[in-house]
């Protein structure tokens, strides 16, 4: 039988990462969106996973919402699904209330293309142009080798961020 081999890449730093923060921290909640769950879908990971279905506008809401009570929710998903559907609540629950919710943003591979629009970015920053006039929210672009510091940096601070994977 042939064995999984996972390969490095940044949505596995992160999630390494987390647990790692997660070993001493229980208020680390991850929320997706019916997307990303065969990363986390691993039982040993140190924090909780809440998958919401299809509903990027109210986990935006239900995120700041959580912040504001004390947890620091990680919203995950397709970096179209983190910031053009649901931008009205990022601007307005996650931003203008400075909540400290952390968006991760996941770029597609060239296995969504054929999906169009809705699951692609074009130009390339087309994320960073749309969030970087929102106010309070940190932006991180991370390469391979600094995923890592990108996720301990930015949980440390209590305001927005969104880190791009």
């Amino acid at each position: 039988m042939a064995e999984i081999v996972k390969t490095q890449d940044t949505r596995r730093i992160f999630i390494k990462t987390l647990n790692e923060l997660a070993e001493h921290d229980p208020t680390i909640v991850v929320i997706i969106c019916d997307v990303g769950f065969n990363y986390l879908d691993d039982p040993e990971n140190k924090f909780k996973v809440l998958n919401l279905g299809v509903t990027e506008q109210s986990s935006m809401i239900i995120a700041a919402g959580m912040a504001l009570s004390g947890f620091k929710p990680y919203v995950y998903s397709m970096i179209n699904f983190v910031t053009f559907r649901p931008y009205e609540m990022v601007r307005n629950a996650v931003c203008l209330h400075n909540a400290n919710v952390k968006i991760i943003g996941v770029k597609g591979s060239e296995k969504y293309k054929f999906l169009g629009f809705s699951h692609n970015i074009s130009p390339d920053d087309e994320d960073i142009k749309i969030l970087q006039h929102l106010p309070n929210l940190k932006l991180y672009t991370p390469e391979l080798d600094e995923v890592r510091e990108a996720v301990l940096e930015s949980y440390k601070l209590q305001n927005p961020c969104y880190i791009r994977l």
